[in-house]
């Protein structure tokens, strides 16, 4: 892997305390209310497991264990305490980018889609801050709950999930923050969520979270197929949960949820992205920006 770039940190050290697209319903499974529910047990999931490197691993589960549900999941754990990965956010303001172009383009390990976008034409619809610079101040007269947690950290610590800051995102000192939302979970506490179509219908999903130990954890789950049903965001909640996640936030899902793993499947792309009505790795959408993982072990 080629040198850390500017924007991107070490995921073993700490910076100290810190203070739509619009989803269309192609095909709606029955959900059910997790949260009133017993949590599922992820360690009781058929996991097919792959070590992408030091510290670093992919896991994939294929069944229908879990809520009553046809289920793909992909979950790639980071350990900050053995890898020497890093994350970076890539982005693009006047065109939409597969997550694959943009892992291949920064040589990433693996990528996961990023978080809100204008269809047309492209460029973040909520607050990102890249590098110390204001690429986007907010998502105005939008749902509040598309931007009211995110994930950031500063140029040499590790990243945090955290709500959205009563005077909002501008003031925070992050480096680098990735609004989105619904926020999950923080400090262990499941949040309260609003009952629309978003949040209690079954979609794709994306997500990132962090665990009690400190692991990162970048997620998706497949969805709008008979194959996959998707999530609820109370369902995605309660299993984050499960995987042992303290902090958790929700990313763009639909259509853009897609996971990239560097010589994997197809191009790359190791889940069933939505786009093109199939239960394969081909439909993947243009997005505008991505969450990369490097591995800088050079």
């Amino acid at each position: 892997m080629k040198t850390k770039l500017n924007n991107s940190i070490s995921l073993g050290n700490h910076c100290g305390n810190l203070l739509l697209l619009t989803i269309f319903v192609f095909f709606l499974a029955p959900a059910i209310d997790a949260q009133k529910n017993s949590l599922p047990v992820a360690d009781e999931l058929h996991w097919v497991v792959e070590k992408l490197g030091d510290g670093i691993y992919w896991k994939s589960y294929l069944g229908d264990d879990l809520f009553d549900a046809k289920l793909s999941i992909n979950v790639i754990q980071i350990d900050p305490e053995a890898s020497r990965a890093s994350l970076k956010i890539a982005y693009r303001e006047g065109e939409l980018i597969k997550t694959s172009d943009f892992a291949t383009e920064y040589n990433a390990l693996a990528a996961i889609n990023g978080s809100f976008f204008h269809a047309e034409p492209g460029g973040s619809v909520v607050f990102l801050k890249v590098d110390g610079k204001n690429i986007v101040e907010g998502a105005v007269n939008r749902n509040p709950y598309t931007e009211n947690g995110a994930i950031g950290w500063c140029k040499s610590g590790a990243p945090v999930i955290l709500p959205k800051p009563e005077d909002g995102w501008l003031g925070t000192n992050l480096e680098n923050v990735l609004s989105s939302g619904p926020l999950l979970l923080y400090n262990g506490e499941l949040r309260e969520f609003r009952d629309d179509p978003f949040n209690q219908n079954r979609h794709p999903r994306t997500a990132v979270a962090i665990t009690e130990e400190n692991n990162l954890l970048l997620v998706t789950v497949d969805g709008r197929s008979f194959q996959s049903y998707g999530m609820t965001i109370p369902e995605l909640t309660a299993f984050l949960k499960s995987l042992g996640a303290v902090d958790a936030l929700n990313l763009d899902g639909g259509g853009s949820t897609s996971m990239w793993i560097e010589s994997m499947k197809t191009d790359g792309i190791v889940n069933y992205p939505s786009d093109n009505f199939e239960f394969d790795h081909e439909g993947e959408r243009g997005v505008s920006n991505a969450l990369l993982l490097l591995n800088n072990k050079n």
